[in-house]
């Protein structure tokens, strides 16, 4: 049983619009929640949110229309067997022969950026879409004549209380009441009366003062009941008050620090282009892929998936970001240098690392990055041999071709990703209206889902493409 023959290779333009699209969708993101939150122009901070989701929408119709010029989707098992076979038709010489160790190799930058981005991407529309949810968009109607008129806080005298009401909830203002209030008036001015909802720390009676915002040179536009604490955000024409906008940029602050540990996790910090005296490489070769979620012709061990490389120090367990069943069958048995950082956690305390970067380079060409574990790291220090003493062809006569199917990503994403995201776009647009409380929170719950629908149908590996039988 083998893949099926592959006829098309990944085209390195759906690699190219794959990364210019995610920048710009993750531009987008970010400005919407920025503008959203720091925006004080509600019109204007409408039109500037609206042309950012129109970016995003974009790089959506991008993605979709790349994908049928290229003749569709394809599996991820396609994508992943074309990479192999493109390596083996460009290397160059025999393979038989022994392979030394290089000193370069295609960086793994791309990876880690990318990871970096995926972290704070899909945090940031999260966190976009929940705040774009509970913010108000613009001033209520009132609010905005009165302020258009020249809105001002003053103390007015309650003249008749009624429907006195006490709140469930124990807040720190259980009390409402409907009042007829006496605005403040210049001296010589006629007095006008307005009709206020006020919430308050004790029950009202007439003659209490009542804090109200209204504007002095046209009374008759009304009031409403309230002091700058509880309508100071809205009168500077913001979405939310400040401390619920300083906890978001501590939310989207702290997802920044969790991308930079699911990278530092996932890929360390290094490029690992250029190899040098701290590192080490050893003879081996692939037989399997295993790890939790692995197919069960190849086993379930571990938890996470790892390709086992054999060396004559033993099994190693080279982890990356694979799909289930790993490299395509032809790989197996491939002779290869594992090279890895013999100085990232060697010194086994507490807060050192516990894996360190590592890459297989296959006599073919084909270069994977990866990690190994310190543990493992260690055992291998004393039959590995320095990558620098083992480096003595020239490299310019070696040909790598990094294998990174994710940067592919344009060929294999389902169409459903794509039309869960123009989804999430619409609610997001809606939400910068003044539409109903009801519609409102429908349309943050649906969006909020379809970020992680989106995510969840990306992250989840498609099945495998049945093999074909000899």
């Amino acid at each position: 049983m083998r893949y099926a023959e592959v006829t098309r290779t990944p085209s390195k333009v759906s690699a190219k619009i794959g990364a210019w699209c995610a920048g710009v969708g993750l531009m987008a993101a970010t400005s919407v929640l920025g503008l959203w939150l720091f925006g004080n122009a509600p019109e204007l901070r409408r039109q500037l949110v609206l042309a950012s989701l129109g970016c995003a929408l974009i790089c959506v119709a991008v993605i979709a229309l790349q994908q049928r010029s290229s003749g569709g989707r394809r599996p991820l098992g396609e994508v992943v067997a074309a990479e192999c076979t493109q390596a083996a038709e460009e290397a160059h010489g025999s393979t038989a022969e022994l392979v030394s160790a290089p000193l370069t190799l295609p960086s793994r930058r791309g990876q880690q950026l990318r990871s970096l981005a995926w972290v704070i991407g899909i945090s940031t529309v999260l966190i976009g879409v929940f705040a774009l949810a509970v913010g108000a968009p613009q001033r209520s109607e009132l609010v905005e004549r009165i302020h258009s008129a020249g809105a001002e806080f003053g103390v007015a005298r309650a003249e008749k209380v009624s429907d006195i009401q006490r709140k469930s909830s124990r807040g720190k203002d259980p009390y409402t009441a409907t009042v007829v209030v006496q605005l403040p008036v210049n001296a010589g001015g006629v007095p006008v009366s307005a009709t206020v909802k006020a919430t308050t720390k004790k029950p009202l009676s007439p003659g209490d003062p009542v804090e109200v915002l209204y504007a002095p040179a046209q009374p008759r536009l009304g009031a409403v009941a309230g002091g700058e604490r509880s309508l100071g955000s809205e009168l500077r024409g913001e979405t939310m008050p400040a401390y619920m906008r300083w906890l978001f940029v501590a939310a989207w602050v702290l997802s920044c620090i969790a991308a930079v540990s699911h990278v530092s996790t996932k890929h360390g910090f290094r490029s690992y282009s250029r190899l040098g005296k701290k590192d080490k490489g050893i003879r081996g070769h692939y037989t399997r892929v295993g790890g939790l979620g692995a197919s069960a012709e190849h086993g379930s061990q571990g938890k996470d998936i790892y390709l086992e490389i054999r060396t004559d120090a033993g099994r190693v367990y080279f982890r990356t970001n694979f799909r289930k069943r790993g490299l395509p069958e032809v790989m197996e048995g491939q002779q290869l240098w594992l090279c890895w950082d013999a100085q990232r956690g060697a010194r086994g305390s507490r807060i050192s690392p516990s894996r360190t970067p590592a890459a297989l380079v296959f006599d073919t060409g084909l270069v994977v990055h990866g990690m190994v574990s310190v543990d493992e790291a260690r055992l291998l220090n004393d039959s590995g041999f320095s990558v620098e003493k083992l480096g003595t062809s020239p490299i310019e006569d070696r040909m790598f071709r990094l294998f990174d199917f994710r940067s592919q990503w344009p060929l294999f994403v389902e169409p459903l990703v794509l039309q869960t995201c123009v989804v999430v776009i619409a609610c997001a647009a809606l939400l910068t209206f003044d539409v109903a409380t009801g519609w409102r929170w429908a349309a943050g719950i649906v969006g909020f889902l379809g970020v992680f629908a989106a995510s969840g149908a990306y992250l989840s590996e498609d099945t495998p493409t049945k093999l074909a039988a000899e």
